[in-house]
């Protein structure tokens, strides 16, 4: 983002402009509270201080507006994964959620000093690492108070705090009230002991209907339930299984998710794994205009399970959907494992497949040598599936395995990193939408994943189509 000039706050204000949201706060003096740039809220442009992110907002004594609520707004997606520190950052801070990491993990993580880590947060976020750190935190606990009933001493631990009392002096300092009031003054949820109900706000548009239909397409068999309304997981643990439901409340702006047989200390991490699934943090107003309206709302789904996903592009090179679906069935159910005599398997772990005979499922040579080099990269730690690596580096490590080429090498950036400008350009529904002037390939610089799926979303039934026409038909019809 460019530096914003005082006129520049005052015109993205007034206008509520949506680009920025997720980019900047604004802490309103007179109410001592700080909102989102989109909240309607109208307040004096005067008795506005900017803020340049939550911490420093709170960190200033502000609370979060209720709103537009900034404290459960989704994050904002680097356009530039991968290849900026503040994002990667942010990143292992994300996949460390419900934990209490040091600067000094994170700075040796970034191959950085503690002290360029701190100016870094300082520049960009107003805030030190472990600020940030301490308010996602009290953002989770905040949202387990209001959306469970899960006991104030639970929840502490579960969202990385060591002690009751300092849980309790955080989030009075935060809040101004302590956990027990702040919950006693709310509306309390309607839950079972074992089921947890809660929210993952989305900016509009999003386009739900097609994220589940890409799901469904591309569901593993035994693992994964989609329909035309709602996506279904089976997390094993032991000898049993959890499972997780999701559905859009449209009321809300958010992803109702509904986690059965969880404790509360595995939910930061599923929470993590499903704002990467649906492509939460996404921004779609930093999209081309040109898009046509039903598609406005484009995801570019990633993964629950990044090894489980790259195992299925692999699957699915150079043959059609349904065939890949198959493959990948059968090869769950020879080499995963089946959940206490139910339909429901663990996925085949890397030391599973690394040297199992993956081509008695009816698979290709190549596919499978592809499959067991990368199960063997991931068990011996040569690759990596964090969110913080260096993205050139890791499509220079898929493309030196044999059987991975450009296309799958993509796919898997795109799902199991959220890159967003990976590009699978030589897909044929790709290269044909750019070739019929379709798609200007120009306006979507940095997000060529998201202009993947807009493509397949808005033109895979005609142009799919078009090359077994021109040979069945005959050449008058036109």
């Amino acid at each position: 983002m460019k530096n914003l000039t005082e006129s520049d706050y005052k015109l993205i204000i007034q206008r509520r402009d949506p680009r920025y949201d997720g980019r900047f706060y604004c802490g309103v003096i007179t109410t001592q509270i700080y909102c989102r740039p989109v909240c309607p809220a109208r307040p004096k442009f005067e008795n506005i201080i900017i803020y340049k992110s939550p911490s420093a907002a709170e960190k200033a004594g502000y609370r979060a507006c209720l709103r537009c609520r900034p404290d459960l707004a989704p994050g904002c997606k680097s356009i530039r994964a991968g290849s900026d520190i503040l994002s990667n950052a942010l990143r292992i801070i994300e996949d460390h959620s419900g934990n209490s990491i040091p600067v000094s993990f994170l700075a040796e993580k970034l191959g950085i000093s503690n002290r360029h880590l701190q100016r870094i947060f300082d520049e960009h976020l107003g805030a030190s690492p472990i600020e940030i750190l301490q308010t996602q935190k009290l953002h989770l606990a905040k949202q387990f108070i209001l959306e469970t009933k899960k006991p104030i001493a639970e929840i502490a631990f579960a969202t990385g705090f060591n002690s009751i009392r300092r849980f309790n002096e955080s989030f009075k300092a935060a809040y101004h009230v302590p956990p027990s009031s702040f919950r006693k003054n709310s509306a309390q949820p309607k839950q079972t002991e074992d089921t947890l109900k809660l929210q993952l706000m989305v900016r509009k548009p999003y386009d739900f209907v097609n994220v589940l239909a890409y799901l469904k397409r591309h569901a593993a068999q035994g693992i994964e339930k989609v329909t035309a309304h709602s996506y279904q997981r089976y997390v094993p643990h032991n000898d049993s299984y959890s499972t997780i439901n999701v559905t859009i409340n449209k009321r809300m702006d958010a992803l109702q998710v509904r986690l059965q047989g969880f404790e509360l200390n595995q939910v930061c991490n599923i929470l993590v794994k499903l704002r990467r699934l649906f492509d939460v943090d996404h921004n779609p107003s930093h999209l081309p205009d040109s898009i046509l309206g039903a598609y406005a709302g484009v995801r570019v789904p990633g993964s629950f399970d990044p090894f489980e996903v790259a195992v299925s592009i692999i699957m699915g090179q150079l043959i059609s959907i349904q065939q890949a679906s198959k493959k990948l069935s059968e090869l769950i159910q020879q080499f995963g494992e089946r959940i206490d005599n139910s339909e429901v398997y663990r996925f085949p772990s890397p030391a599973n497949l690394m040297n199992a005979e993956i081509e008695t499922i009816g698979i290709t040579k190549n596919k499978a040598t592809a499959i067991r080099t990368l199960a063997h990269s991931i068990h011996s730690g040569a690759f990596d599936f964090s969110h913080s690596i260096d993205l050139h580096k890791i499509r220079k490590q898929l493309l030196s395995m044999k059987g991975i080429g450009p296309w799958t090498s993509e796919l898997i950036l795109m799902r199991c990193f959220n890159d967003a400008d990976a590009f699978p350009e030589s897909d044929l529904i790709i290269k044909r939408a750019i070739e019929q002037k379709l798609i200007d390939e120009t306006q979507w610089q940095t997000n060529h994943a998201y202009l993947t799926h807009y493509a397949w979303n808005a033109f895979a039934d005609t142009l799919s189509k078009q090359k077994r026409k021109k040979i069945c038909q005959p050449a008058t019809r036109k």
